[in-house]
């Protein structure tokens, strides 16, 4: 019955996402939205059923990006590899009643969490509050009380926050602008782990294209008593905890039964099949 009730639930919750995004299907394809930040000029494209939102370098006129991308026809399918690699975070903590998401852009991770995770209070850290109009308008995302978006800076929020937490996502990256680097310090880290609870874990995305990409993993690794990375193509997914979530044989399994308990659109057993701890050598 329980499971039932849950499928119920999420079958609930699609179909009001699902018509949050209708009105999206008849907007021409192009630029749906052209906004300038006090730091990036942001650009919000829809190509066919695919609403992606992109950074406009101010130095280069190119678009760096995808910072986040939804196909509007399956709307709960993270469709990026990092987004599902960090769900993993999940291994550390299955049931988690509190995490905080640095960096919300589009809001992907937190939609996804916000619909499988019905027991969940997400804090969503942003230093623009454009992206609440972004992602309410163009991802699907709705605030209420277990999804809260702060305007911040990730660091002095987590100075000031009152919460700690089971997960502390880091989705705040650039790999062409300096203005973030204090967010991959060991001193930031440092008060990541004061706001996690025991048996917390970190994850975070970091962009191999980043010119301190090297530097930045090494710091991490320092940082926490384990590490494990996931290696994707553009980037390390790193996870920093006080201890492994489980024998290493056993990770896969434990992914494919996380996917099945919450009804995840998305396989995480292959992800967690690439898991092994940062070295120097894959950085």
């Amino acid at each position: 019955m329980a499971l039932e009730s849950a499928q119920s639930r999420l079958a609930s919750y699609t179909a009001a996402l699902a018509e949050r995004l209708d009105r999206l299907r008849a907007l021409p394809d192009g630029v749906l939205c052209d906004r300038s930040l006090p730091q990036v000029r942001l650009w919000v494209i829809k190509e066919g059923t695919f609403i992606s939102l992109f950074f406009l370098n101010p130095a280069s006129g190119a678009l760096d990006g995808p910072m986040s991308r939804i196909d509007i026809e399956r709307p709960l399918h993270l469709l990026a590899p990092y987004n599902r690699a960090l769900l993993l975070t999940l291994l550390w903590r299955p049931s988690p009643r509190r995490v905080c998401m640095l960096g919300f852009g589009g809001g992907r991770i937190s939609l996804a969490l916000h619909a499988h995770l019905p027991n969940v209070i997400i804090d969503n850290v942003d230093i623009d509050p454009a992206f609440e109009m972004v992602a309410a308008t163009y991802f699907g995302v709705t605030f209420d009380e277990r999804q809260r978006l702060h305007i911040a800076d990730a660091q002095e929020y987590l100075r000031q926050s009152p919460h700690r937490y089971d997960i502390i996502f880091m989705d705040a990256f650039s790999d062409a602008r300096d203005h973030l680097d204090h967010l991959a310090t060991a001193e930031f880290y440092a008060l990541c782990q004061k706001r996690l609870l025991p048996g917390g874990v970190i994850g975070i995305n970091l962009l191999r294209s980043d010119p301190r990409f090297a530097a930045k993993a090494h710091v991490f690794r320092t940082s926490f008593r384990t590490t494990l990375a996931a290696p994707l193509r553009h980037s390390l997914v790193l996870f920093g905890a006080g201890r492994m979530p489980a024998p290493v044989t056993t990770l896969r399994e434990r992914a494919h039964d996380l996917a099945l308990r919450y009804g995840f659109d998305a396989d995480l057993t292959d992800i967690a099949a690439t898991l092994r701890p940062l070295r120097d050598s894959i950085i």
